[in-house]
Formats: structure tokens, sequence, C-alpha cells
């Protein structure tokens, strides 16, 4: 029987990675663990806070996030709130195996591990790769954390894991005295419900307008969005383009909403998680829109990539891309196809729809195969 914890700064609800690890061990592992004690953030944007199946020895504490407009000494306290509370919960609760995501959630970690259980077992995941010269630019105190990553925590890690391989190559990179046993790959796939929700619909429609969506941040500096829309607009009503996106900037938003025409529609909402499927299984194409401004982006094989697999869409993705490459189809659809996003008017979109002589392969991405390795090294290892 294992004693868990997993430090998460930012908000759960953002991330849903996190919270489908949470869902799989409340579901398939609970009886394996004496307590699982998870501290996060309360999220700003408006989403529905996230709970985990009701258990006893699973419990999410929260605290303030800070916010833009945020007074320096409200900013202050608020960050205080998060790794004060959760160290002393740590010395309480003793955990004996520790997850913690990211450099931002590092501190607490530390501390314990250090001056009050060295053979407490740590894992740690990154959602996103950050080379060594975001580190050099990034807030003061995340500097801090990495370094206290570098000094401590990294090397006495079990288990140390990026989204996909190239990522990880990044990573040893950066940091070659780690040993290859210590490091993983953790990609970002949904829950195999998914597929019991959609079972037997991925027979889509050929009448027009063929529907696009896209689900996620949207910025102009690094996404193809005012591309792909004037492009949509071009296409004289054969197109339709709905955008579901809460985390997006002010000017981003205010370009959405100006635009008059029937045939781009955005969503400010967004969709919660658990509602994708039903949502998604309306469209015909899922869209990635990343420029691959930094090596983070352009090697990124994002959530969506895999939910929109899951839900029987054919995913277009820029060519510059390269964490998507890996998955693009010919044969079997749902196609996952690389399109020129910066010459959108020589895109035959209508031969890339095409699936005549394609046979139909459903999603093999499912997150519980990819939980189940790192749940099985946390509770093998000793108390």
């Amino acid at each position: 029987m294992s004693k868990l914890a997993i430090l998460h700064y930012l908000p759960l609800e953002y991330y849903p990675p996190i919270t489908n690890l949470i869902d799989y061990i409340a579901k398939e592992q609970i009886n394996n663990f004496t307590k699982v004690r998870i501290n996060s953030t309360h999220n700003i944007k408006g989403r529905k806070e996230y709970k985990a199946n009701k258990n006893s020895t699973l419990n999410i504490k929260r605290s303030p996030l800070p916010k833009v407009g945020d007074k320096s000494f409200i900013r202050l306290f608020k960050y205080l709130h998060f790794n004060l509370v959760t160290i002393i919960g740590l010395i309480i609760n003793r955990p004996n195996c520790l997850l913690y995501y990211e450099s931002y959630s590092a501190w607490p970690a530390y501390v314990y591990t250090k001056y009050f259980n060295r053979n407490c077992k740590l894992f740690i995941h990154f959602h996103e790769y950050a080379s060594q010269k975001w580190y050099a630019t990034t807030m003061r105190q995340v500097k801090y954390f990495h370094q206290l990553e570098i000094n401590w925590l990294f090397s006495r890690a079990t288990w140390i894991s990026q989204t996909n391989t190239d990522r990880l190559a990044f990573f040893h990179r950066d940091h070659p005295n780690l040993k290859k046993e210590q490091l993983k790959t953790m990609p970002n796939y949904p829950p195999r419900s998914w597929s019991t929700i959609l079972k037997g619909r991925h027979l889509k429609s050929t009448k027009k307008p063929i529907k696009l969506v896209y689900v996620g941040a949207l910025s102009f500096q690094s996404t193809y969005l005012k591309e792909l829309c004037n492009w949509v607009l071009k296409q004289n009503g054969m197109v339709q383009f709905d955008v579901y996106a809460y985390n997006l900037y002010e000017d981003v938003k205010r370009y959405l909403q100006d635009i008059d025409s029937t045939w781009v529609n955005y969503y400010e909402q967004g969709i919660e998680y658990q509602k994708q499927p039903k949502i998604l299984q309306q469209y015909d194409v899922g869209l990635i829109l990343y420029k691959a401004h930094n090596r983070n982006y352009t090697y990124n094989a994002p959530n969506k990539l895999f939910e929109y697999i899951a839900c029987n869409l054919d995913v277009w993705y820029p060519a510059v891309l390269q964490g998507p490459k890996p998955y693009n189809t010919k044969e079997t659809y749902p196609k996952v196809v690389p399109v020129n996003f910066e010459d959108l008017n020589n895109f035959d979109w209508q031969t890339t729809i095409d699936k005549t002589g394609c046979t139909y392969k459903s999603s093999e991405y499912y997150c519980e195969e990819v939980y189940e390795e790192m749940v099985n090294a946390i509770l093998t290892t000793n108390p």
C-alpha cells in the first residue's frame, strides 16, 4: 500500500491529463493507496471545478491563484499560501511517494524530500518542454525552483517524464547527467470511456458545409487563426469553422466577435472536457493551429490531436510542426494531414477530405495504458 501526494500548482481544470490521471487512480487503483492527497489552485477562468470521485482516501486541497490586477503583496500571499499549505500537508501526512508537475510545483517537493523524508520516492512530469533559454528569462521564483530541481530533485527522481520522445530527448540534452532509466514518456491521451460514447459513429456526411472545429487556447503570435479565418470566408459557404476557446487574449476575442459571418462561430465558454465527445462528433475536421515559434510548440503532439482522433475527426495541422508527423495517415481514417497554413489559397481541401479507398481505423490512443505504467511504478516502491 502506498501513500501518494500529487502537487500541481496550476489549476487542474486547465490540464485534462492530470484530471484523467486522478480519475484513473480513483477508479482503477484507489484500493492500492492508503491515501492520495492533491494540492493545486482554484481556477480563475470560470471552469467547472474538477472534483474526483468521492472516496475517503482521495483529497484535493486548493489555494488561491494570482491573477492580473493583484497587488504585489496579494500575489506574494497567494504564492506562499500554496507552498506553505502544501509543505505542511506533506509533513503531516508523510507520503512515501510524491508526484509533482512542472517547476512551478517544485519547492514543496524539495523541502519535503530533503529535510523531512529522504526515503520518499519522487516522480516528476512536465506538460511542456521548457528550454534553458526559457528558464533564463522566466519569473525569478520559477528560475529558483528550477535550480532546486537541478541541484537536488532531478538526480534523485525515480521517474521524470515528458509528453513525447522528441521533448524527452531535448530535456536529456539539457540534463545529460540523468540516467536513461529515469526518463519516460507520458503522452496526453483521452480516457477510453470516449470510445464507448462514440462507438459506431465514424461515418460522416459528405454534404456541405464541411465542418471544422478548434478547441483550445489562442493567440495571434502562436497560432494561424487569422490565416484560417480568412481562408474560410473565401470558401463561400463550403466550409464552416467553429472555435471553442475560453483561454485567449482580448484582441483575439474581439477579432472573433467582430467577424460578421455565419461560417465562423466563436463559443467563448469553450467546452467542458467531459462534454467534448458529444460535441466534437458533430464535426468533420479538428484543427491544430500552432505556429512553430519555439521548440516546445514545434515538437508538440498536443492533447487535441488524440482527442480529435478519438472523436473520429480528421486532423489538419500546420506542416511546420514536427510533433504530429508520426501520426500522419494516408490509407486509413480519421486522417491526420499536414497543411501549409501560410499558403491556404493553394490548399486542395476537397481532395484532403475525401476518404475514397481509405478504411476506418479506430483510435488506439487512450490514457489508461499510459498511466498504468506510472502508477505501477509508484505502487512497487517501498514505503
